[in-house]
């Protein structure tokens, strides 16, 4: 009778349709038939730029913008100056790429609280076309690299960057602080020793006689100035250092080197005299085309998490606006430009709140050249190499490397290939092995079986159902800029309280309690309970959404080990959880599964891209990757776990609409109620906001420039 009755349920389940992917389902927001999807893109880009500007006018913000954009002119000043003569330039051309970059960007890209301008990240490159090509090689550069970001804008290449492995990023900005650190060491002590010829001579004293000991006082008292007040996150440190050092050297006659003439007015427009080598510069600006444009879109995503309450970007957008202030800022003579992290981050913890105050940026800057010039022709050389022996320092992914060299070898490889690269001067070739053998480690990551091993007795005493091994793992994976949560030390922290990345949004009319950690982007829709009161602690990965009455708790002391950590609950990334599932812990459920609606799921290890149909019951099993739980059917034994079917391409597809669809109702609620952080945590831990850092754990802190 129990098969007649399991047979009956399959046979109504295979006389239900197919789910429809949810984008069929919601006409409205399709674009017209006689609307490509190419010009739907083109619309969706002008759409996002009219109402960032909007924006301006709605949010009345220009009390805050003004302030904000000040202070990160501010910071960005001595910036510009530094990394103009860091590539070899004259400090006019960064204040030019700040000034017509910076202002160009701010007014047609897609990240309304980015703050463009030059890069550490570029200076190793300018400077080698700088060398080759002369000067008037940099701007020329600027205007191809600004063309390649427009077409790939065009070609909607912004959203394929996120795809640029954090290993062969995390391995470049290590190489460029290295060679920050070679180019900088000599001009802080005077003389021009390399540090390779400085090493080999550390045994030998005399070259101390060498060394100008008025500029490395000056090189270190900005350097010092920048470390000890590091954490005063708006205190511009770089200017006040500067312009005392400046001030010191003036008043006391120094005799060392300086900034030397700066003009005191903007360039006519002109098209670089190239003598007939712009198809040679051109093809040897591509690798700096692409690391600006990767170099910007990671800088605006860092941008969203910092400013949940802000409009997040748009990728092409922002290529776009990028595009069009490198052609800009290489017609009146600058330098290359990109989005940058810290002065992003400047402006958002200054309060700036629409792109105005990335504009006035570029406005106090243009002040600053017409009406103080003469006072930057004095700064001396020394004080801006301090400047850049901080940042290059703060270049050094030494941390992302240790991580790797424990977690995947063949990925801390490519890491240091792509390091030796830069640092060598081989930067297509360091750039290019790095992504093979990062491709190598993810075809080798595949072939592995993920190793799944009962839980030992001594294991199954202390309560644990299963131990997975770190391929299940795979949401709380670090990407590049995102350390790994434990060298945070997420759970020492938690302590029964909620702990939310700033993109993810709690309903007000949800309830989250205890140690529940939420990945980015998740969503807590209304009338959901997440509770780690009694089985403890939660993990819910990236872009996961928890739709409304779906009840999530565990058996006490009842544990999945995960990649060595054990929880109560596991839910990987790109999960969807339909109205009023249960699921009860001890529980692991895989990336990109559908759990279905009044879906019950209990005691179960379930696989990534499975779908568990409407009413289905998974009790006590193991279910493998890629299966359909049919509607209604109750899978409570092993052998019924290992008939169930595959899933179809229907069932994929339908997940995957499913979690962009509520990724947008996430960001639009955040938008909506400025950030989400209001009366949803009224029902979170203890009954009190958590502060800025715990709210938001995947906040960098970064300080690179």
């Amino acid at each position: 009778m129990q098969q007649s009755r399991e047979k009956n349920n399959l046979s109504r389940a295979r006389r239900l349709p197919a789910p429809r992917p949810l984008s069929r389902l919601l006409k409205r927001q399709r674009p017209p038939l006689s609307e490509t999807r190419y010009t739907a893109e083109l619309s969706a880009m002008g759409r996002h730029w009219v109402e960032a500007w909007k924006d301006v006018l709605r949010l009345r913000a220009l009390p805050q913008d003004v302030l904000a954009g000040i202070t990160v002119a501010a910071v960005a000043l001595p910036l510009n100056l530094a990394l103009a003569v860091a590539s070899g330039l004259p400090p006019s051309a960064g204040l030019i790429a700040g000034v017509v970059g910076g202002g160009l960007a701010a007014m047609m890209g897609g990240s309304p609280l980015q703050v463009t301008g030059p890069a550490a990240a570029l200076s190793t490159l300018v400077l080698a076309l700088v060398a080759e090509f002369g000067v008037v090689g940099a701007a020329a550069a600027a205007m191809a690299v600004g063309g390649v970001q427009v077409l790939l804008a065009l070609g909607r290449a912004g959203k394929l960057m996120k795809y640029v492995p954090e290993s062969v990023l995390a391995g470049f900005t290590t190489g460029v602080g290295l060679k920050l650190l070679d180019q900088q060491i000599p001009e802080l002590l005077g003389f021009d020793y390399r540090v390779a010829e400085l090493a080999q001579m550390v045994h030998r004293p005399e070259w101390l006689l060498e060394v100008s000991w008025l500029a490395a006082l000056s090189g270190l008292a900005v350097a010092f100035l920048l470390v000890a007040t590091r954490q005063f996150k708006r205190f511009p440190a770089a200017l006040v250092g500067v312009g005392i050092v400046t001030a010191l050297a003036s008043y006391l006659g120094w005799d060392i080197a300086r900034v030397g003439e700066v003009p005191s007015s903007l360039p006519a427009p002109s098209l670089p005299a190239m003598e007939g080598r712009w198809l040679e510069l051109v093809l040897k600006s591509l690798p700096l085309a692409l690391l600006a444009a990767a170099e910007s879109l990671l800088s605006a995503r860092i941008v969203d998490r910092m400013a949940p309450h802000s409009r997040p970007h748009q990728p092409n957008l922002e290529l776009l606006g990028q595009g069009v202030a490198n052609v800009g800022a290489g017609l009146m003579g600058g330098m290359p430009v990109t989005g940058v992290v810290v002065r992003s981050g400047v402006n958002v913890q200054s309060g700036g709140r629409t792109r105005l105050s990335a504009l006035i940026h570029s406005g106090s800057l243009l002040f600053v050249i017409l009406y103080l010039s003469d006072q930057i022709s004095k700064v001396p050389l020394a004080g801006l190499a301090g400047l850049l022996i901080v940042i290059g320092v703060r270049l050094l992914e030494v941390g992302t490397l240790r991580h790797l060299w424990k977690e995947e070898r063949v990925e801390a490889v490519a890491f240091l290939v792509t390091a030796a690269g830069t640092v060598s001067g081989h930067l297509v070739a360091g750039l290019a092995g790095g992504m093979v053998l990062h491709a190598v480690g993810a075809w080798l990551h595949r072939r592995k079986q993920p190793g799944e091993t009962a839980p030992s007795a001594e294991q199954k005493k202390q309560g644990v159902r299963a131990v997975l091994s770190r391929e299940h793992a795979e949401a709380r994976r670090p990407s590049h800029l995102e350390p790994a949560p434990h060298s945070h030390g997420w759970l020492r922290h938690i302590q029964a309280r909620p702990l939310l990345s700033s993109s993810s949004y709690v309903h007000p009319k949800a309830a989250v309690i205890g140690r529940v950690v939420l990945g980015d982007h998740v969503h807590i829709a209304a009338g959901s309970s997440v509770r780690a009161d009694e089985g403890t602690p939660f993990y819910i990965g990236a872009n996961s959404n928890i739709q409304d009455g779906v009840v999530i708790h565990a058996l006490k002391e009842r544990k999945v080990v995960v990649g060595g950590e054990e929880w109560a609950v596991y839910v990987g990334k790109n999960v969807s959880m339909a109205h009023d599932a249960l699921v009860h812990g001890p529980c692991y459920i895989g990336d990109d599964t559908f759990v279905g609606f009044k879906a019950v799921v209990h005691d179960s290890i379930v696989g990534s891209h499975c779908y568990i149909g409407i009413g289905a019951v998974v009790v006590g099993v193991e279910v493998p990757d890629g299966r359909f739980v049919p509607h209604g059917s109750i899978v409570d034994t092993a052998e019924k776990a290992e008939r169930l079917p595959p899933v179809s391409e229907a069932h994929r597809e339908f997940n995957e609409d499913v979690v962009d669809v509520n990724r947008g109702l996430a960001a639009a609620y955040r938008a909506q109620v400025g950030g989400g952080r209001g009366p949803a945590h009224a029902r979170m831990g203890s009954g009190t906001e958590p502060s800025a850092e715990r709210a938001n754990p995947w906040r960098t802190g970064d300080d690179r420039f």
